[in-house]
């Protein structure tokens, strides 16, 4: 009996070892998804990758080396992207991600990453990514630093 007992216990915890692994290539590949899908400029962007309320914070590199972290509302996040799209079709802007790490913060996932935008320089970035009540992958937080002044008129 204690043998089959054993026998379960090191089942369920390999089980559920292999699902965590699962959640990370998924939230990996939703990721990759992610980045292909905004590099391409697609038009359903918000409505398949983000919650419809998801934080985005933009952090500041100041001209005198600090940083500020500024909270762009959803509806002018959107506002804002719609309005560059087209200079940023037309100088084939894109951004790539590298050094990504993904780490399990209770039901959700953090990946941060080096945002490497094509106009040039290196910046941190990370991004909230766990499931929404339809059980799909969504960002939930997003934040990018930046060294554009304009966010800080936002606030």
């Amino acid at each position: 009996m204690k043998k089959l007992i054993i026998f379960f216990l090191l089942l369920s915890i390999s089980v559920l070892s292999s699902e965590a692994k699962t959640n990370e290539r998924e939230v990996r590949q939703f990721f990759q998804d992610y980045v292909r899908a905004v590099n391409t400029y697609q038009p359903d962007i918000f409505s398949k990758y983000y919650i419809p309320n998801a934080t985005i914070y933009r952090v500041v590199q100041k001209k005198d080396g600090t940083t500020q972290r500024v909270t762009v509302p959803m509806n002018i996040y959107k506002s804002e992207s719609k309005k560059g799209e087209s200079l940023a079709k037309f100088v084939k802007y894109t951004n790539d991600y590298t050094g990504i790490k993904i780490t399990r913060v209770n039901n959700d996932f953090r990946i941060d990453a080096i945002r490497k935008p094509s106009m040039g320089g290196s910046f941190p970035a990370y991004f909230v990514i766990g499931e929404d009540n339809s059980g799909d992958l969504k960002i939930k937080v997003e934040s990018m630093n930046t060294p554009r002044q304009e966010f800080l008129q936002k606030k």
